[in-house]
């Protein structure tokens, strides 16, 4: 704050002094001119607003207004870093040559994909979900609930939804220690279904959280769409 202080011109300037006696008060003090008091109420403003947003601290930034309660919302989330190459790209196959599709997974046991050929990752490969739109999976997401099956209690966010590009992207987090985690969505126009990719950023074992999160999603898509889902035979 005092650094605030130091930034902040004087409210008076020499300008500012009596002219002739119609600028004195009754006890005889000068009286600031009307753009002086102006200049002290909007500098005293943006004092008030320096201090407020440095009693807000940072972790509020980082928490997303629907989660479960505020429980935890004062421990520094470990969120990660957002990947830079989300999306479905083109991207380069150890067995394949190339493929067009989300992003694959890392060595980490966190994290399942339908795009990547299997032979690049079986231990990470889930099959394609056969579907109808992207809107379905919209609606599923908008009404998520927060907390399901003991995960994502940190709750979520849209990032990006097209509907055109028949893609979603959402963050989730978790609800003790801020994890963020990334979902996708996309329609593979030449498998003609609906790859998906969930992954942890941070960390190697998941505990089970990106599974359940699917398996709550396509199973809402099952019942209430008419999606097909073909499971991991392995688990």
């Amino acid at each position: 704050l005092s650094a605030a202080f130091s930034i902040i011109p004087p409210l008076c300037q020499s300008s500012d002094l009596p002219k002739s006696l119609t600028d004195i008060t009754e006890n005889g003090e000068k009286a600031p001119s009307l753009a002086c008091r102006r200049g002290f109420l909007v500098k005293g403003l943006s004092l008030l607003s320096v201090s407020t947003l440095l009693s807000q601290g940072p972790q509020a930034a980082n928490a997303f207004e629907n989660r479960l309660d505020d429980k935890y919302v004062d421990v520094t989330p470990q969120t990660g870093t957002q990947p830079t190459d989300l999306g479905h790209l083109e991207r380069a196959s150890r067995t394949k040559g190339s493929y067009t599709g989300l992003k694959q997974c890392g060595t980490s046991p966190n994290c399942w994909c339908s795009s990547v050929p299997f032979s690049d990752s079986p231990a990470r490969f889930i099959p394609a979900w056969e579907g109808k739109a992207i809107q379905d999976v919209k609606k599923v997401i908008d009404t998520y609930e927060v907390g399901q099956n003991g995960v994502d209690g940190g709750g979520f966010e849209i990032i990006d939804y097209n509907e055109g590009d028949k893609y979603i992207y959402v963050q989730f987090q978790s609800y003790k220690n801020g994890y963020i985690d990334d979902f996708e969505c996309w329609y593979n126009p030449l498998s003609q279904k609906f790859d998906v990719r969930s992954a942890s950023r941070i960390g190697m074992s998941d505990l089970g959280v990106n599974a359940k999160r699917l398996e709550y999603i396509g199973g809402r898509l099952e019942k209430e769409f008419g999606w097909k889902l073909e499971r991991r035979k392995n688990g």
